[in-house]
């Protein structure tokens, strides 16, 4: 018989072994959701090596012959909102099938799909849904349904209104999305001098807040109308060219500012200090985004238009 084993890209490229077509493997699996696999195809596996499969789903080891080795890559989209969270797409961006991939490498691909054939009489793990698995999903329901209570709030119905309006106004000069619920906006300018702008209305229990990224910084509005009109008074000065960011440089940290001024001479200040992390011999550890924002300097941005 044959199975397919879905090989995730993290799991292979952190300490995964060689794969080659035609040889014999031992993969430790646990059952994929056999609702999501067609009637006619090979029972669906996931191979996990890393100690993350929960007490209460079965995963056990299995033998047999690498039949064949497909890469897989799907599309990445970026969820709307100010936090920059990526998930894989539905759709297949590319694949191809390999002759086999060395240890810790999956060929270039995002996963490694494994049909492997096995003995007849080989044991297979049953599907489960763990306990933590169902508890998730328990929490996404509630999400869901208090994203549907929030959306048709005053609230809600002012934030779909200042989204339509940005869609109305700035299509032309850039790009827009908008999440299915409609909690959560990303405005990115189409000049690279521009200032995008993002928010999302939180929706957990307990939190109820609308985060804001305007140009590098950060804000917290508290969930209500009149912050709802602060929001659109920051989108319009974001369009406007009204967005500053200030580098200021210590002896012993950075303090970054993020400054957005509108119309009628409000002004928004977004602060975070960054202590670079000694390393010995004169270097630093720094992420990627404060050397950016260290080099960049004082600047403001370009109206969109």
């Amino acid at each position: 018989m044959h199975i397919e084993v879905v090989v995730s890209g993290w799991e292979q490229h952190c300490c995964g072994k060689a794969f080659r077509r035609g040889e014999t493997t031992t993969v430790s699996i646990v059952a994929l959701d056999p609702g999501q696999t067609a009637a006619d195809a090979p029972a669906r596996f996931l191979e996990e090596h890393h100690g993350q499969t929960p007490a209460d789903v079965p995963q056990w080891d299995v033998t047999g012959t690498v039949a064949r080795i497909t890469g897989v890559s799907y599309q990445q989209r970026r969820r709307p909102g100010p936090h920059p969270v990526f998930e894989r797409g539905d759709a297949i961006a590319s694949s191809a099938e390999l002759d086999g991939v060395d240890a810790r490498d999956t060929g270039g691909f995002g996963e490694l799909l494994l049909l492997i054939d096995l003995d007849d009489d080989t044991a297979l793990p049953a599907y489960v849904v763990s306990d933590e698995s169902r508890a998730a999903a328990e929490r996404a329901a509630r999400e869901q349904e208090r994203a549907a209570q929030q959306r048709a709030d005053s609230l809600g119905r002012l934030l779909d209104t200042i989204a339509d309006d940005a869609l109305a106004a700035y299509s032309t000069v850039a790009t827009i999305e908008q999440s299915e619920e409609g909690a959560a906006v990303t405005i990115e300018p189409l000049s690279a001098e521009g200032a995008g702008i993002s928010w999302a209305r939180s929706t957990y229990a307990g939190s109820d807040l609308i985060s804001v990224k305007v140009g590098e910084g950060r804000f917290s509005l508290d969930a209500d109308v009149e912050h709802a009109v602060e929001l659109r008074e920051m989108l319009a000065a974001a369009a406007a060219g009204r967005v500053h960011e200030k580098v200021r440089r210590g002896e012993e940290s950075t303090e970054f500012e993020t400054v957005v001024e509108s119309a009628y001479g409000r002004t928004w200040t977004a602060s975070t200090r960054y202590a670079p992390l000694p390393m010995g011999n004169g270097v630093v550890m720094m992420p990627g985004v404060i050397g950016s924002r260290i080099k960049a300097g004082d600047h403001g941005y370009d109206a969109w238009a």
